[in-house]
């Protein structure tokens, strides 16, 4: 059996198997109850009509308390005339009565006793007490006198078939109608219950067509289907953010890779247009140098970043001190500070954490890298130390610091509180987004605090070894 695929109709299958299945189930239980309370009372009447039977037989006194019957005469059976009218074909009831003597022949019957009636065995086991059978449409009970004589009275029960049939009919309109009742409201019930998986899909399909403002209304917040479309709004709030992340980030790239590309294109096509003397081949090819190499490097930056996306950064975690790798990396970044007259401070205690020591490295010398680029004049401060079980290095500067608008932003690719001053630099906005890259990788913890026109402040916290 092929079920459709809408689940809407799949419940409304079950509902109705189960609510068919159990309108069955009840009708059938009440006719069998009906049918036996019907056979019962049936039994019941027979069993009174056996005993007014049994009190035409003939006693110690003869038939009715009358005389004995004489010695060796034939005993006979007789009832009064109120009591035989029990039998009587018109006004009985379709009642009816045999008597069988010993030898198996008719001793009595009643005038609307069937003719191919038989005298019915004794039970094995049975003492003669009333019992009762059913022999195609007539309902009869017996029992066997002392001396052997069998009495059995009985009826037909079309009457009560016929009774038992218009029950059927009934309970088969009743049922009928009830089950007709049960599926209209069911439909009614799932059409109501899916009705916001409608407005879902439909909220879906326009968001796959790029309105990504959409949003699915939510009436009833607790209850499941509410609960699923605030986890699908959260979600497509999500996506619409990564979208827009995605496009800025396609845009920017296009743009910092596009710099380079255009001065090598251009130096070259400068230099082809006619002869040149070698100090000027020396200074384009050099240009050309110098900007292939900021192709390279954002290029390789961009794979990073693409290597930590897709989750296959390979960590070579190892027993390191970030005061250490804080030592090397000021050492490399001192000779630029003082070029720039910027102090470097190092407040540096023992850190002992288990991380990839060169990729931690990186994040230290980005950050610097950073906290030098954005000082003009004053100091930067490298603090190591531990704090609970987290191992922590912090990097201040005394730059303009940032603005509370951009904080939230910081760590995104490509973005820039101070688009003019980055380009002056010549960095991409993708150094603190690699850093935040790597302390993810290790499960570390990278913050940033700043006041701006004051400097700005960023902690990694990685923790502790064990």
């Amino acid at each position: 059996m092929m079920f459709p695929e809408s689940l809407r109709w799949r419940i409304q299958i079950w509902h109705g198997f189960l609510l068919a299945a159990v309108l069955v189930g009840f009708g059938v239980a009440t006719y069998r109850y009906q049918a036996a309370n019907e056979l019962k009372r049936l039994d019941g009447e027979l069993r009174q009509r056996i005993r007014v039977v049994a009190q035409g037989l003939p006693g110690p006194r003869g038939p009715a308390g009358g005389p004995p019957p004489p010695p060796g005469g034939v005993r006979q059976f007789s009832l009064p005339a109120a009591r035989a009218a029990m039998f009587d074909p018109a006004e009985g009831g379709g009642f009816y009565y045999t008597l069988w003597r010993r030898d198996g022949a008719v001793w009595a019957q009643s005038s609307g006793a069937p003719a191919e009636i038989e005298k019915p065995a004794l039970p094995s086991g049975s003492d003669g007490a009333q019992t009762e059978r059913t022999r195609g449409s007539f309902r009869e009970a017996f029992s066997f006198t002392p001396p052997g004589e069998c009495m059995l009275v009985g009826r037909s029960m079309e009457p009560e078939q016929a009774e038992l049939r218009d029950y059927a009919r009934w309970l088969a309109a009743i049922s009928a109608g009830v089950l007709a009742a049960g599926l209209a409201v069911g439909a009614w019930i799932a059409k109501r219950a899916f009705r916001p998986v409608s407005v879902i899909t439909s909220t879906a399909a326009r968001i796959a067509r790029g309105e990504w403002s959409e949003r699915i209304p939510v009436r009833e917040k607790n209850s499941e289907l509410g609960r699923l479309s605030t986890a699908l709004n959260d979600t497509f709030s999500q996506l619409e953010k990564s979208f827009a992340l995605q496009s800025r980030f396609t845009a920017d790239a296009a743009h910092e890779l596009r710099t380079p590309v255009a001065i090598i294109l251009s130096q070259a096509q400068r230099i082809l247009t006619k002869e040149r003397d070698a100090t000027t081949y020396q200074q384009t090819l050099e240009t050309c140098v110098k900007a292939a190499r900021r192709l390279q490097q954002l290029t390789e930056t961009l794979l990073e970043l693409a290597t930590h996306d897709a989750g296959a950064v390979e960590l070579n975690a190892a027993l390191c001190d970030l005061a250490d790798l804080s030592r090397e990396a000021a050492a490399l970044i001192q000779p630029i500070a003082d070029e720039r007259n910027i102090e470097l401070r190092l407040e540096l205690a023992p850190a002992p954490c288990s991380a990839d020591p060169i990729r931690i490295g990186q994040v230290v010398l980005n950050l610097l890298s950073n906290a030098l680029d954005h000082t003009i004049e004053g100091n930067i401060t490298i603090r190591t130390h531990t704090e609970g079980d987290k191992a922590c290095v912090t990097v201040t500067d005394t730059g303009r610091g940032i603005a509370p608008e951009h904080l939230p932003h910081i760590f995104e690719r490509f973005y820039r509180a101070d688009v003019s001053r980055d380009r002056k630099t010549g960095g991409a906005g993708l150094g603190l987004a690699i850093c935040k890259a790597i302390a993810d990788a290790h499960g570390a913890l990278l913050e940033v605090s700043s006041v701006e026109g004051r400097g700005s402040s960023f902690v990694l916290k990685i923790p502790s070894r064990e």
